[in-house]
């Protein structure tokens, strides 16, 4: 058994969970932390310069005095004149500056409670303002701070993830509707024959549905929709139910830093890897996933008309091919696309071969981190990609009506 931690322990450690997500993001690149949480607001960079500034506060007038037997000084301040300092200051720093400083002083703070005694801990001290200040509530309170600007930083990057995977995946047509996006690919993969509800609208919501749903049934084809966090608007998923919607395919997007994985640094004879599409990869897939003529051909247009740089793996066992697979390369991240492996040579080690030479060629073209989308009922393959160091991002499922025809 493991030891219990107390209360402390327990606080403390997640107070540190802020330093785990600095390092994460500080690796994702300029354009993330340039990025504003969402219309209006804040920067990601002035976020993190944020939560900084408000730990140098209370370290400086707070914490550090009362481990020195002092008189705390931490009172109430204009909060926004303060947050205006702190934006400015996270605009004019680096950063690699900011978050050094955002880690560093949480560190500190984090070292000066692990270091106090349990009276310490638990005295009930008084700031400049004659109000109560205890460090469980100081804790709990910046906690659930912390855990407010995470959720929306995370918000970013999974929706970032959601439109990554629709490059990664493409659709022979994309039609605009008011902020959905209707794909089509000739009726082969529900990802690239359902609509994206991603952006906001202006329109009524059930007037979008039924410009869907005659547009699909125009193609002879079911009227799917993708529903992920990131829907628009917020309440269609229950609109969907509500109108006899099925729910099918819960996926589980999923992520992984490329540093935390071992990855082979040789090339393998048995492994091909093209950036270009090829009839042997092609070949392949269609043999693989049981393909028919007509959903080869759509897979080969869908990919050959990508921009997005890609590398196509091909993995032979004396000289037959056993597995395949493409990686797709956007913005410091790599996404995993049909790795699949002929059902004769399951269970050998294959995919895994092939996935960690997919992100092996990513990582050298300057991928940081890796994501794909897993079928959660998926149990092999999901066992797969935990044993690779996967996470679970966040999750989506779609929404499937019949061809009314």
């Amino acid at each position: 058994m493991g030891i219990e931690l107390t209360l402390r322990e327990q606080l403390l450690e997640q107070f540190g969970e802020w330093n785990q997500f600095i390092v994460h993001i500080e690796k994702l690149g300029e354009s993330l932390w340039n990025q504003s949480i969402a219309e209006g607001k804040w920067t990601v960079r002035e976020v993190v310069a944020h939560i900084a500034r408000w730990d140098d506060y209370f370290f400086e007038e707070a914490i550090a005095k009362a481990a020195e037997s002092e008189p705390l000084t931490v009172k109430h301040i204009d909060y926004d004149s303060y947050n205006e300092i702190a934006k400015s200051y996270g605009l004019s720093t680096s950063i690699r500056r900011l978050a050094e400083h955002a880690v560093t002083i949480r560190g500190r703070i984090i070292n000066v409670i692990e270091g106090l005694s349990i009276a310490e801990y638990e005295h009930a001290y008084v700031d400049a303002d004659g109000h109560p200040f205890q460090f469980e509530s100081y804790l709990k309170d910046f906690l659930w701070h912390d855990r407010h600007h995470m959720a929306q930083i995370n918000r970013l990057i999974h929706l970032k993830l959601e439109e990554m995977s629709l490059n990664g995946w493409p659709a022979l047509q994309t039609i605009l509707c008011d902020g959905w996006l209707i794909r089509t690919a000739d009726g082969y993969t529900k990802r690239s024959n359902s609509v994206q509800p991603l952006y906001g609208h202006s329109l009524p919501t059930e007037l979008k549905i039924n410009q869907c749903e005659t547009l699909y049934n125009g193609l002879q084809a079911p009227t799917v929709f993708k529903v992920t966090p990131f829907a628009r608007p917020a309440g269609l998923d229950g609109i969907l139910a509500d109108l006899n919607y099925k729910l099918v395919d819960p996926t589980s997007v999923k992520t992984v830093v490329l540093d935390n994985m071992e990855l082979p640094s040789y090339s393998d004879a048995e492994i091909i890897l093209e950036t270009d599409l090829s009839e042997l990869w092609l070949d392949a897939v269609a043999v693989f996933n049981r393909l028919t003529e007509e959903q080869k051909s759509a897979t080969q247009t869908m990919l050959a008309s990508s921009s997005v740089k890609k590398c196509y793996g091909l993995l032979y066992d004396n000289g037959i091919p056993v597995a395949c697979g493409f990686a797709s390369l956007e913005q410091g991240w790599v996404g995993l696309y049909d790795v699949v492996t002929d059902e004769q040579f399951r269970n050998k080690g294959y995919g895994e071969k092939l996935i960690r030479h997919l992100l092996s060629w990513a990582k050298r073209e300057g991928a940081t981190h890796g994501y794909l989308l897993v079928v959660k009922a998926n149990a092999p393959a999901n066992r797969l990609y935990d044993k690779l160091g996967f996470a679970h991002a966040y999750e989506y499922w779609y929404r499937v009506k019949a061809y009314q025809g």
